[in-house]
């Protein structure tokens, strides 16, 4: 399968996609196979590499989404896989 990736330095993250769509634990298991993470949100800048990336492998993605580093507990408390808080809120927009 073809393979999109990038780093952004300023930022210190390399972010990949290979189009598959799998599930949280799947994608997790891929990235740790790779001796990464799913990415982790902490700032805005991030989101915005993280757009710009979703951007640049819009034909990879199909128009679908992807995983990052957050499960729901419940409607309104959200944690980082490793179980530490979610500060803030989230959002989810069309994507």
């Amino acid at each position: 399968m073809c393979e999109k990736s990038q780093c952004y330095d300023d930022v210190n993250i390399c972010l990949w996609t290979d189009g598959s769509r799998l599930k949280q634990s799947a994608a997790q298991t891929a990235c740790q196979q790779r001796g990464s993470f799913l990415p982790r949100v902490t700032n805005s800048t991030i989101q915005n590499k993280l757009r710009d990336f979703r951007s640049a492998a819009g034909n990879l993605l199909g128009g679908q989404g992807f995983w990052i580093d957050v499960k729901a507990v419940d409607n309104n408390n959200f944690q980082w896989i490793d179980g530490s808080s979610l500060a803030g809120e989230l959002v989810s927009t069309p994507g």
